[in-house]
C-alpha cells in the first residue's frame, strides 16, 4: 500500500516530530531526512522506529533502498506526502524517525581532552556546522547548555552532516559541569571579544582544555564566565565580532594543534 493521505497517523506524526521540540522530548525520537543521513544514521547503529521512501526515491537510489529493506520493510509514500513532511526545498525522498541518540548523549568524561562548551546558542545552523566541525577536528566532546536550541531539530541534523551520529555530547547545567572538569585538571576558557583577555595568539592551550562560545548576540552569561578558569579572545581586524560556529572552528583547530604536538 502506498500512502497518499495527508492525514494519515504516520505521517502526521513526522511532521510533528519535525515541528515540535517538545514532541521529539516527550517521545524520545527525532527525524532524519535524506539520503546520505539516513544511510549513516542506519551504519551508525541508530535505533530506527519507522522508515518513509517516496516511489520515485525508491527507483532513483536503488542502492540506498536496499541498504534500508534489508534491515525492515520501509513504507512507501507518494512525492507529495514527500514535499508535506519534508524540512527541504528539494527533498530526496528519504525519511526516518529514530530514536535520541542516549549511548552518545551521556556525561562527557571530564577527565580529560579537549571540548567546546555551548552556552545559550540560539541558531541551529552554528550548533549543526559546530558539530560537524568537532567531529571533523577530532574534538573529544560537546557540552550545551540547556538553553541552546534543540540539537535534534532537523536544522541542526542536518547541518551537522552525521557528526550527530558520531560525536558524544551532553545538554546540561553549564557551572556544576565546569567545575567538575576543572576539579580533573580541565583548564576552561571563556571566549570573549575583550581585548584584556588572553589572545589565542599568545596562549598555548594546555592538552586538557575547554573553550566556552556564548549567545550569538549576548555572550556568555556571568555566571559561567565566573566559573571558567580565564577569559580567550581571537584577534581580528575590522569586524566587529565572528559567527560563533566560526570562533568554534578557530578554537578547534587550535586544540587539535596541541593534541598532535
Amino acid at each position: 500500500m502506498i500512502i497518499s493521505s495527508r492525514k494519515n497517523p504516520a505521517v502526521s506524526f513526522y511532521r510533528e516530530l519535525g515541528k515540535e521540540r517538545k514532541t521529539r522530548e516527550r517521545e524520545g525520537l527525532f527525524v532524519i531526512e535524506g539520503v546520505k543521513l539516513c544511510i549513516e544514521a542506519l551504519r551508525a547503529g541508530l535505533t530506527i522506529t519507522s522508515a518513509m521512501v517516496t516511489e520515485t526515491a525508491a527507483k532513483k537510489y536503488p542502492e540506498a533502498f536496499a541498504e534500508i529493506s534489508a534491515e525492515f520493510e520501509p513504507v512507501i509514500i507518494t512525492d507529495d506526502i514527500g514535499s508535506y513532511i519534508s524540512d527541504t526545498k528539494t527533498p530526496q525522498g528519504l525519511f526516518f524517525i529514530a530514536e535520541m541518540i542516549g549511548r552518545r548523549e551521556r556525561k562527557v568524561n571530564a577527565d580529560n581532552g579537549r571540548f567546546i562548551i555551548l552556552d545559550g546558542l540560539q541558531d541551529s545552523g552554528n550548533i549543526g556546522t559546530i558539530i560537524r566541525t568537532c567531529d571533523a577536528l577530532g574534538t573529544d566532546g560537546l557540552i550545551l547548555s540547556p538553553g541552546c536550541a534543540d540539537i535534534y531539530s532537523p536544522k541542526v541534523v542536518r547541518s551537522a552532516m552525521g557528526s550527530l551520529f558520531r560525536l558524544h555530547f551532553e545538554v546540561t547545567e553549564l557551572a556544576p559541569k565546569i567545575k567538575e572538569m576543572r576539579n580533573s585538571g580541565i583548564t576552561v576558557y571563556a571566549a570573549m571579544p575583550d581585548k584584556n583577555a588572553q589572545s589565542i595568539d599568545e596562549t598555548e592551550l594546555p592538552e586538557n582544555c575547554a573553550v566556552i562560545i556564548g549567545n550569538e548576540g549576548n555572550g556568555i552569561s556571568p555566571e559561567v564566565i565566573n566559573s571558567a578558569d580565564g577569559n580567550i579572545y581571537i584577534p581580528i581586524e575590522h569586524a566587529e565580532s565572528l559567527n560563533a560556529a566560526v570562533a568554534a572552528a578557530i578554537f578547534c583547530n587550535e586544540m587539535r594543534k596541541t593534541k598532535h604536538s
